[in-house]
């Protein structure tokens, strides 16, 4: 009887498509459109056509891009902040990310209260 019935989850559609903006991957179409019109503006306006023509041809190369892998950049940016190597094994050479805390003293609330009290009248304990 179980089998008889499916259960269907619907999944809405920005959850599955990638972001593209101009069909190229969002964060690298923005940064490529802004290197190409910022810096004719800053330097000379002679150059903004320039800045257009490059910027064509870098967006239909983001295209082409993203209809083989709408992810390739950030997986790229991904691989390029990972370790170069990762061993197989613990190395004597390893450099050290974890160091203990030192031992702490008394404090207050553990016993130095009464300790400084004790020493003040003479008494011990």
């Amino acid at each position: 009887m179980a089998a008889e019935y499916t259960r269907r989850l619907p999944l809405h559609p920005s959850l599955t498509k990638p972001m593209l903006v101009a069909g190229g991957e969002r964060e690298a179409t923005f940064a490529l459109w802004f290197a190409c019109l910022s810096v004719p503006i800053m330097t000379s306006l002679w150059f903004i056509p320039v800045g257009i023509i490059v910027g064509g041809v870098g967006q239909s190369f983001l295209r082409s891009l993203a209809k083989r892998d709408p992810q390739a950049l950030g997986v790229v940016r991904r691989h390029w902040s990972q370790q170069a190597a990762y061993l197989s094994g613990a190395s004597a050479y390893a450099p050290i990310k974890y160091k203990a805390p030192k031992e702490q003293t008394q404090s207050a609330a553990s016993g130095g209260l009464l300790k400084g009290l004790s020493k003040l009248t003479g008494k011990k304990k």
